[in-house]
């Protein structure tokens, strides 16, 4: 099945969706930046530089030179999120003569616009879309010989799940939204001077999406029907990374992870529905998940404070349409402009050594979202600007042993959708734009972050 432009697929709408839903954790579009709980406390600055878990094999690969020996790790940070999505005057436009113009071949519809959350309507105007998910990681690295290491990393980059009532005034747009990915990162580090050391690895990186959303019956406006989409691939990526140590105390590191491209495969299933339209389609989309470049900095001031920052760009701006094929090559179901932008995050953070045993951390990040304005966010796109604190420790019971908390309380920016979309599927004999709905929301969340993570060396 086929929709109009502004709904061409569910999968067009899910994974665009997905693109920003992730974001809601903690970076900007599709990107989880929680793969170290340690990081979580000092907000991720400084990335892996300042040498306190095994994270080095996502982040830089090159910082694995600042450790020595074998080296295991084992975490999860467990994100909620709350998107509260407030009605703002959606209406629906439509012919009052509906089903004469339906069924009466010739009859010129009389329009009317009527207010989506007007007195005695069904809908619920205030929905929270926010759900609760779990980000594992997994990490091991080891010596290869004295200018060389080993690692390897198991992680999730992308996780998200939205979810809202069925009969929520977005509803035609979203019901449920969820992405699953898991990243195998294996990676190689080696000094080159007693200052210089360099990292590469790659990555197979497997996504699976899965998505609904309620679908408008113009025969029967009080029946929603419903349509799923799911599809799943693997792509293939790499990652780079350099470190220099200006002294024990002072260093500076560049990473770079490389885009990911996805050709997503799977169906799109309508039910409950008019009965010419339900049934299931094989549906593809091609995506390139965006390239990031990072730079971090660690300064240790004495033997007990240090300090940290890092920024990094993401390359967003790749993301400017999303085109959904039928998998049979018979032709493009729709083109979806997107049109975002490159993004930008700034993120500081401290470190305090109590003592051998105890470690404490503090850090803030400032991320951009790559949303342009109101008409590219979608309900599955509620993303903007925020700002995030995170508190953290580590405990150390013994020489080899390290156990991790940490905490970040995310504020993202209000925001809104103001966006028009034709309601019945293009694929029912009805012209685009007889029956239209202006979809304005204000959104406003947050979000509390909480992970605990075990390193051992052995």
């Amino acid at each position: 099945m086929f929709y109009s432009k502004t709904h061409g697929s569910l999968l067009v709408l899910g994974i665009a969706g997905l693109l920003s839903v992730t974001g809601q954790a903690h970076a900007s579009g599709l990107q989880l930046t929680e793969q170290s709980v340690t990081g979580l406390g000092r907000a991720f600055a400084g990335g892996s530089l300042p040498n306190d878990d095994v994270s080095a094999v996502y982040y830089n690969p090159a910082d694995m030179m600042l450790s020595k020996g074998m080296q295991v790790q084992a975490g999860f940070t467990f994100i909620g999120i709350s998107i509260k999505a407030d009605d703002a005057g959606s209406t629906t436009r439509l012919p009052a003569n509906l089903g004469d113009v339906l069924t009466k071949p010739g009859t010129l519809p009389v329009f009317v616009s009527v207010s989506d959350c007007r007195p005695g309507s069904s809908a619920v105007c205030s929905d929270d879309g926010g759900t609760d998910n779990v980000v594992p990681n997994t990490f091991f690295a080891m010596d290869i010989n004295d200018r060389m290491r080993f690692g390897l990393g198991i992680t999730a980059p992308f996780a998200v799940a939205t979810g809202y009532t069925n009969n929520w005034v977005g509803r035609y747009v979203a019901l449920d939204s969820e992405l699953k990915t898991i990243d195998i990162n294996p990676g190689i580090a080696y000094r080159v001077t007693d200052q210089l050391s360099l990292g590469f690895g790659v990555s197979a990186q497997y996504a699976d999406v899965s998505l609904s959303r309620a679908l408008f019956n113009p025969f029967s406006p009080t029946n929603d029907g419903y349509g799923e989409s799911k599809g799943d691939d693997w792509g293939f990526g790499f990652n780079l990374g350099a470190t220099y140590e200006f002294d024990p105390n002072t260093r500076v590191g560049l990473s770079y992870r490389s885009r990911v491209k996805y050709t997503l495969e799977g169906d799109n299933t309508i039910s409950n529905y008019i009965p010419a339209a339900n049934g299931k389609t094989d549906i593809t989309a091609e995506w390139t998940a965006p390239d990031w470049l990072a730079l971090a900095f660690y300064m240790r001031l004495n033997p007990q404070w240090a300090v940290m920052a890092s920024t990094r760009w993401t390359n967003w701006s790749l993301f400017q349409k999303l085109q959904i094929d039928k998998a049979d090559g018979s032709g493009p179901l729709t083109v979806q402009e997107e049109n975002w932008k490159d993004s930008w995050s700034f993120n500081i953070g401290v470190a305090y050594d109590y003592n051998p045993d105890w470690t404490f951390r503090a850090g803030y990040v400032y991320d951009q979202t790559p949303i342009r304005s109101a008409e590219y966010r979608h309900p599955t796109i509620p993303d903007s600007n925020r700002n995030a604190f995170g508190l953290g420790f580590s405990y150390h019971p013994g020489a080899q042993l390290s156990v991790d908390v940490g905490y970040m309380y995310i504020s993202f920016a209000d925001a809104s959708t103001d966006e028009t979309i034709n309601l019945p599927p293009s694929a029912l004999p009805i012209p685009a734009g007889l029956i239209t709905q202006h979809l304005m929301l204000d959104y406003n969340g947050s979000g509390n972050l909480f992970g605990i993570q075990a390193s051992y060396k052995f």
